[in-house]
């Protein structure tokens, strides 16, 4: 193991040790296809006059949730935009996002940038209240999914050049499942994550912060977190993967199996410093966002 995943393991084991254990209220849930299609947002959003972070309120199966859309330049619809999902427990949820998208890159200046705060990412309570029940987990997937769906297709309407969903860990995931139930951006950048959710809780280092499953939990887990074959049922010209080597969450050598033949840029960093990579992990983006 090299320096950068021993990292990855003295930070997820510390953490773990003061930190709720996720699913500890309990692993029962539908499939993701499911919250899908219960997930509803009420009201609209208007890209071009919304306010600069405006909350979006959903009905779901585990209640109503609050997600956000926080619009952080709006340069005008021949720009590309960048629609941007932070990692899980990320709070606030925009310290990566502004990192990644400096104001001091000329390149971040010419392009429409949108972040979104995926529900229970308020506060470390409002997270570990979700994180404790795999319906809420789930339910915070597809609200995320249709969400970003949601802004992608007001920036449709504003008729905007390029659309790219990017996202980092959490995030990343979230852009895969876009890419599978929706498929409508242009371009799919997901950071330090692939297809195989299930990995982190049941089969790396971070399984240490879940709580003990019986072993029907654990192959529902296995069932509903891994989308591996909707990815494959996609084409995947559009899709450009960012994975890191030592990462010890989500393994490099799992995830990049889960992308079958899409092909997959990596970085020698592990999980936590790899999303701290932010001027490597920008010049993947503009690259594919340019090229």
């Amino acid at each position: 193991m090299g320096f950068y995943g021993m990292i990855d393991v003295l930070a997820v084991r510390l953490g773990a040790m003061f930190s709720p254990k996720y699913f500890r209220e309990d692993a029962v849930s539908g499939p993701i296809e499911e919250h899908l299609a219960s997930v509803q947002v009420n009201g609209e959003l208007d890209v071009d006059t919304m306010d600069d972070e405006q909350g979006v309120i959903l009905d779901s199966p585990v209640g109503q949730l609050s997600a956000a859309v926080r619009r952080e330049r709006w340069v005008g619809s021949e720009s590309p935009a960048i629609v941007y999902h932070h990692g899980a427990s990320e709070i606030p949820y925009d310290y990566g996002f502004k990192r990644l998208f400096s104001q001091r890159d000329p390149r971040c200046q010419n392009v429409n940038l949108f972040a979104l705060r995926a529900p229970w990412h308020t506060s470390r309570a409002d997270f570990s209240h979700g994180s404790a029940s795999l319906a809420r987990w789930m339910a915070m997937l597809a609200a995320s999914v249709t969400v970003a769906e949601k802004v992608v297709q007001a920036l449709r309407s504003e008729r905007v050049s390029k659309i790219a969903l990017c996202g980092t860990s959490l995030g990343g995931f979230i852009v895969n499942l876009h890419h599978i139930h929706h498929d409508s951006a242009d371009l799919y950048l997901p950071l330090m994550a692939g297809l195989a959710m299930d990995e982190a809780y049941l089969d790396s280092v971070y399984s240490c912060a879940v709580a003990q499953l019986s072993d029907e939990d654990a192959q529902r887990i296995r069932e509903i977190l891994n989308f591996e074959k909707g990815f494959a049922s996609r084409s995947h010209d559009r899709v450009f993967p960012l994975l890191a080597l030592q990462d010890r969450l989500l393994t490099y050598e799992r995830q990049k199996k889960s992308y079958g033949d899409c092909p997959v840029a990596d970085l020698n960093k592990g999980h936590a410093t790899g999303a701290l990579a932010f001027g490597e992990v920008r010049d993947h983006v503009f690259d594919r966002l340019n090229g």
